[in-house]
C-alpha cells in the first residue's frame, strides 16, 4: 500500500478513484494503520492526500487521517503506459 500526502504518484498513473476514507486512532501511528486498513478492505493499492489531525474532547485526544482510497498502475515509460495493458 502506497500512502502519501502528494495528490500524484511520480511513476505511477491513478486509474480508478475509490473515494474518501477516514481511519482514527490513539495516535498518529494508529490513526494511518487504520486508514491503510480501510483502504484494503475497499480494493485501493494506494492512498494519495493524505492528512493527519487530531481532536480532544473530555480531556482525551483521537487521531483522525483522511484521504483519497486510488487504484494505481506502475507506469514503465514515458508515454503513459502502464503495466498490465
Amino acid at each position: 500500500m502506497i500512502v502519501t500526502t502528494t495528490e500524484t504518484l511520480e511513476g505511477y498513473k491513478i486509474v480508478e478513484y475509490i473515494g474518501i476514507i477516514v481511519g482514527c486512532g490513539d495516535d498518529p501511528e494508529d490513526a494511518l494503520t487504520d486508514l491503510e486498513e480501510i483502504g484494503e478492505e475497499l480494493g485501493a493499492n494506494a492512498i494519495v492526500g493524505v492528512k493527519i489531525f487530531n481532536e480532544i474532547l473530555d480531556n482525551e485526544i483521537t487521531y483522525y487521517a483522511y484521504g483519497t482510497a486510488v487504484r494505481v498502475k506502475k507506469l514503465f515509460n514515458e508515454r503513459e503506459e502502464y503495466e498490465g495493458s
